[in-house]
């Protein structure tokens, strides 16, 4: 256990402020994250093992739940060996168990929800919407239709719940994918690489506060890695970094190898909490694009990290917007951990993207 001290000193590593000894928070963090990136055959085998031995302490979020969250995360393991036991143990959390699963097991899924008196029935559709595939949307979409005695218990319809799969369906049982397929990080790095710039400061100021507005991130989409974004050029993504955490929303209208305009929604108040070492640091970030594709769940690790597509790890409930201009629901561009930009704020920037209008919506959830 770290021993606490009276003032601050800083990181060994990182250099953050803390006040107690040995490494920060996010120094730890990253040290077990690179830690599961580099397990050898042999040692992920074992941890499986491990992972089944010990699955009934898996919902406890203590080692069982982290080693399977860093080999679903970082090694893309998969899970099918792992479900089978904890659908014998009725284990339906954390809901990426069931990210791979055996035909056996996926009939008995179907058959626990399509009991009237089907129990855990929230953790369980969660589970089906992780697995995905078009017998979960027949089945979703019918159970919306004719619904069974445990619908109750829910507060939203089951095309909510598919959301946690990043996926949905339309009023006529059409499939619609909200999230990219692919999967890239931004970590920090000394390389000069130029496809994604992270928190360059702007001319202009808030409206709101007036705070310099950054561009939280300029995305250059003809990077043969970006190519599954369907970006055409660069985008530019403005926000104000102190009223992005204090509103409903910022709506970007974005134009390819041009500049973008933003309007923020409902802010809840008008001070400006960035300071100008706040910003430089924040421009000073040396995140860069990952050489090499991720995970589908990368963000769903131990680490607070930030991600270009894949499926994010939403601190609260899936939230995804309806486009301000055709109403359709928008894909999942990116999620952004505030501690690796600017560490006075908490929680996870999201930003989503339609498109079809050239429109982003950026939103915070608080850790």
């Amino acid at each position: 256990m770290s021993e606490k001290i009276k003032e601050s000193i800083p990181c060994p590593e990182c250099n953050r402020e803390k006040y107690f000894e040995g490494l920060c928070y996010w120094c730890k963090n990253r040290k077990l994250r690179e830690y599961y990136q580099n397990l050898s055959s042999t040692e992920i085998e074992i941890m499986k093992d491990k992972i089944i031995a010990t699955i009934d302490t898996i919902d406890e979020w203590e080692e069982t739940y982290k080693d399977f969250m860093g080999l679903v995360a970082y090694q893309d393991y998969s899970t099918q060996e792992i479900s089978t036991i904890a659908f014998q143990k009725r284990k339906f959390y954390p809901n990426l168990l069931y990210k791979n699963v055996s035909n056996d097991i996926e009939n008995r899924l179907f058959e626990l929800i399509e009991n009237p008196n089907c129990e855990n029935v929230s953790h369980i559709l969660r589970c089906l919407a992780i697995l995905g595939n078009d017998r979960v949307l027949e089945v979703f979409f019918q159970l919306d239709k004719n619904p069974l005695p445990w619908r109750k218990e829910l507060y939203v319809d089951l095309s909510l719940y598919a959301e946690f799969g990043g996926w949905t369906y339309d009023e006529k049982r059409n499939r619609l994918g909200l999230i990219f397929n692919e999967c890239y990080s931004l970590e920090k790095d000394d390389r000069i690489d130029d496809s994604v710039i992270v928190g360059s400061l702007r001319s202009d100021h808030c409206p709101n506060c007036g705070c310099t507005l950054v561009d939280i991130l300029t995305i250059d989409g003809l990077d043969h890695r970006l190519s599954f974004l369907g970006i055409s050029g660069k985008i530019k993504i403005p926000i104000c970094p102190s009223c992005a955490s204090m509103c409903e929303k910022t709506i970007i209208r974005y134009a390819i190898n041009s500049d973008s305009s933003m309007e923020i929604l409902n802010y809840f108040g008008e001070k400006n909490y960035a300071t100008k070492e706040d910003l430089e640091k924040m421009e000073t970030n040396q995140l860069k694009l990952s050489v090499i594709k991720r995970p589908l769940h990368y963000s769903s690790g131990n680490d607070e990290v930030c991600t270009l597509g894949g499926n994010p790890n939403w601190i609260q409930d899936p939230q995804y917007e309806n486009c301000p201009d055709c109403s359709k629901k928008m894909k999942l561009l990116a999620a952004l951990s505030w501690s690796q930009i600017w560490d006075k704020i908490d929680g996870t920037l999201y930003l989503e993207i339609c498109k079809e209008c050239s429109i982003i919506a950026a939103f915070h959830q608080q850790t």
